[in-house]
């Protein structure tokens, strides 16, 4: 590797090392099952949430007890079971509208990446409605809270 070229990173990298107790990073908060989703939603208040998976999960039940948990504790549970593989801008901006449309308040993401990475960038199209998923890519750009 070039020497000025790793000297830029490794003063990169010697940065957001420093940065880092400063970001704004929230602790998550471990479940041991599905059953505690609806108590932790109630918690926060949550009366709505877009489920993002995928097809094959959800065909398979999968996600059914989740659902069945959610509706048990009256929590509205809109589903987006589109994502690809490597989701889209299309795939994200769908369920977006969904989000929107059904007044959801949280998200939840079950599955692979696909649907954790179609999840993320919901919540940040949600946090920053007026810029474009292309907007946002590259380091810190979404410093508000998310769904």
């Amino acid at each position: 590797m070039n020497p000025i070229k790793k000297a830029y990173c490794r003063i990169f990298q010697a940065g957001f090392r420093l940065a880092m107790p400063f970001m704004p990073y929230r602790e998550p908060e471990i479940l041991n099952s599905v059953s505690e989703v609806p108590m932790l939603l109630e918690k926060l208040g949550t009366k709505s949430v877009l489920l993002v998976t995928d097809k094959m999960l959800r065909q398979f039940g999968a996600t059914s007890n989740l659902e069945k948990q959610l509706e048990e504790a009256n929590i509205k549970c809109v589903v987006y079971d589109e994502p690809c593989p490597n989701p889209t801008v299309n795939n994200v901006e769908a369920a977006r509208e969904l989000y929107v449309k059904e007044n959801c308040e949280a998200l939840i993401a079950f599955g692979g990446g696909s649907s954790m990475d179609c999840a993320k960038a919901v919540g940040a199209r949600i946090a920053y409605p007026h810029k474009t998923v292309n907007q946002m890519k590259g380091l810190l750009k979404v410093l508000k809270k998310i769904p």
